[in-house]
């Protein structure tokens, strides 16, 4: 009977092996390079306006488009960027003489800078200083999957660093190499060469930084207070829970140990950067446990590397004027906290 049963749940899991067999036959077709380039050729058309010297406004998810752009970069940069939309807008010429380019990305953690880095670092495009803004939990809490040009340099960074999660074993199994956003595909015009700010889109410079919120009219001190206030009360219990924890889970804290350790190797400098909240969400995350940078700077103190910046507004010197919703600053604070910090001058 015990020889009956196995025989028949070997034979029911043999059922699935063509299957699994097919979608990883599909996803090494759709890798190839030719198969490849019609799959991204939109994203390419931006990436080679960008690297024209254009400015682009465009409707794709920026974790689409800066990857493949990484790709088409002519320049080796002697700073980059790494973090969410709260640095996008740092720009190249606050750096000169020095070569920069912002891979920030809108929505983006601490997992896509690690895969963004690792990119980097394939295509020969090691930094001397690496600029990382954080936030307290790292990683966004119930984030999708890394983005498509990503997931193969996430996995490979996970590995060399030792830090092992399910997504490191699902490998040609997620489809990295056809699960492209629809958007890129179906919209009629997803991106074009514009200096122009469209709602719903982002306009991004050839240098990477970025900006999605009409910055020449952003309303008044009030105007934003009242919007975040009432943001406050209309949070879903997940993003309140992710805004009001201000501790990572072990394997990201594992992944920036694995990063530092590796940035500290190659002799790369990072300099960690928190960027303020605007003092009403800070005062309600706060008190709710949010937004303590106390583990963050003991970290980066027992390593030595220089941390700017803070998200109490009261300690790195901001008021309400300075925001434009939320946990977003106007860029002069941004230029401020990086002079302060011998960065920029």
């Amino acid at each position: 009977m015990r020889n009956a049963g196995t025989i028949r749940l070997l034979t029911r899991l043999a059922c699935f092996a063509p299957f699994a067999g097919g979608l990883i036959l599909v996803n090494w077709i759709a890798a190839q390079p030719p198969v490849r380039r019609c799959l991204t050729s939109t994203l390419d058309a931006a990436a080679e306006s960008l690297v024209a010297g254009n400015t682009i406004t465009a409707h794709i998810d920026m974790l689409d488009l800066k990857p493949i752009w990484i790709e088409h970069v002519q320049i080796r940069p002697d700073v980059i960027v790494l973090g969410s939309s709260r640095v996008a807008q740092v720009p190249h010429d606050w750096f000169r003489p020095r070569a920069m380019l912002n891979l920030a990305v809108l929505a983006g953690d601490f997992e896509d800078a690690v895969a963004i880095f690792q990119k980097c670092l394939d295509a020969g495009m090691a930094p001397k200083l690496v600029l990382l803004e954080l936030n307290p939990t790292l990683a966004l809490e119930g984030k999708a999957r890394d983005a498509p040009a990503l997931a193969p340099f996430y996995r490979r960074a996970m590995l060399r660093y030792r830090a092992f999660s399910p997504i490191l074993l699902s490998g040609p199994l997620t489809l990295d190499a056809i699960r492209w956003n629809p958007q890129i595909f179906l919209r009629r015009h997803p991106w074009r060469v514009s200096d122009t700010l469209e709602p719903e889109a982002y306009r991004m410079r050839p240098d990477g930084s970025a900006d999605w919120w009409n910055l020449d009219d952003p309303g008044s001190a009030d105007d934003i207070e009242r919007g975040v206030r009432s943001q406050m009360q209309h949070l879903d219990g997940q993003y309140l829970h992710w805004r009001t924890t201000s501790h990572p889970d072990w394997f990201n804290r594992r992944l920036l140990s694995g990063f530092l350790d590796d940035l500290d190797a190659r002799g790369i400098r990072v300099v960690v950067v928190l960027v303020p909240v605007h003092p009403t969400a800070y005062d309600f995350y706060a008190r709710q446990g949010g937004y303590d940078d106390s583990w963050i700077r003991s970290e980066m103190a027992g390593r030595g590397v220089t941390v700017i910046g803070a998200y109490s507004p009261w300690a790195a010197h901001v008021t309400r004027e300075d925001f434009f919703d939320d946990v977003h600053v106007h860029p002069p604070v941004l230029h401020r906290l990086l002079a302060e910090g011998g960065i920029v001058e």
